[in-house]
């Protein structure tokens, strides 16, 4: 085909043009995460300190950390919060020159002085049976309480003032709303349920508490991205979180983030809520998912890495979060990294395919 001088193909011109409407739908821009990241409990003694230390020094294949800090770790009395730990594992992701994400839990980890000061307290118990505390009586603030707001909101700012100026910490999780993790689960048995509607309109009222707190987080870390880690909430339904996202996507699109801590290597994970969620949103803004537990296990729970990466690359994920002790055995990143890298230059179909002839792929649990 010939073409005047400084006139452009027809084929230039739709891949020009496809190029414009991808990075116009994802008005983000580049992702703040990406890569292999594996999860850490922050360190509470000098020998867990030691042994992290160990863990990032050792480390070939992550690209960064993500350290997760029990509210009542680091504050136990009101207006009295101690950062010595946050900063002792701090220091040792800036020798390593290791980017870091903070994730600041409040649910069970609420202080008890919350509550003394007059916080509304949702008495429930741990009821997943891989948490070593199941079965054990527990309580979590409600969301819209005044006197946890106020307390939340100061400890977010205070956590900002600290580390937010850091160019290694490059991401926080919106955490708000909370029960044993920093996802969106809020106890949800039939007895508990009816508790929550006995406090009036949750659903309204839980709206305005992620509002609220997007931006809270969103002021005290401007430079960072704020990943929401989706999931069900009580009996509410995918449209709640959209709401949500929704809001997070039009205030902060450079840098607002959905995370699925649900990834399988089980099976293709397309169905699961909270995949099909980053599926709808993944040309919108950044997205990453999360191995709760460790691949290739014994009991099959979280399925293999290779199957794992092939959903990774079916939804486009930035980033994947590892279990800790798969993250920091240097044998199981690797793989993890590989089988990634070997789905992502395939693609998703020819990866698929090449499961398929090896007997590997699983299309159910």
């Amino acid at each position: 085909m010939t073409t005047r001088r400084g006139s452009i193909p027809l084929c230039a011109i739709a891949v020009l043009a496809a190029l414009v409407t991808h990075s116009s739908s994802l008005a983000g821009g580049p992702p703040l995460r990406t890569g292999l990241w594996v999860t850490q409990r922050l360190p509470a003694d000098d020998a867990a300190l030691r042994t992290f230390e160990s863990d990032v020094k050792a480390s070939r294949d992550l690209s960064g950390v993500c350290l997760h800090i029990p509210w009542d770790q680091i504050e136990q009395a009101s207006g009295k919060a101690d950062f010595t730990e946050v900063d002792r594992a701090v220091a040792i992701l800036r020798s390593a020159r290791m980017s870091y994400q903070l994730c600041l839990k409040p649910g069970a980890s609420t202080p008890a002085f919350v509550y003394a000061d007059g916080a509304q307290a949702f008495k429930t118990q741990v009821a997943n049976p891989h948490r070593a505390n199941y079965g054990a009586a527990i309580q979590i603030p409600v969301p819209w309480d005044p006197i946890y707001e106020r307390d939340w909101t100061r400890i977010i700012d205070q956590l900002g003032q600290r580390y937010a100026n850091d160019p290694l910490c490059v991401s926080v999780v919106l955490t708000c709303a909370n029960f044993l993790s920093a996802e969106m689960h809020l106890p949800k048995s039939p007895s508990e349920l009816a508790r929550w509607r006995s406090l009036g309109d949750y659903a309204s009222r839980l709206l305005e508490v992620y509002k609220r707190f997007t931006d809270e987080w969103a002021k005290a870390f401007p430079s960072q991205e704020i990943s929401l880690h989706v999931s069900k909430v009580l009996d509410l339904p995918p449209s709640f979180c959209e709401r949500i996202i929704d809001y997070g996507l039009a205030r902060y699109p450079k840098r607002f983030s959905i995370q699925s801590c649900q990834l399988t290597g089980r099976k293709e994970d397309t169905g699961v809520m909270t995949y099909d969620l980053v599926q709808r949103y993944r040309d919108r803004l950044h997205h990453g998912f999360q191995s709760l537990a460790a691949l290739d296990g014994p009991d099959g729970r979280m399925g293999s890495a290779e199957m794992a990466a092939l959903n990774l690359v079916h939804a486009g994920a930035e980033y994947w979060e590892l279990w800790h002790g798969d993250g920091f055995d240097p044998k199981i990143a690797r793989r993890a990294r590989d089988a990634w890298e070997e789905a992502k230059k395939a693609g998703y179909e020819a990866y698929k395919n090449k499961l398929i002839a090896e007997g590997r792929y699983r299309a159910g649990r």
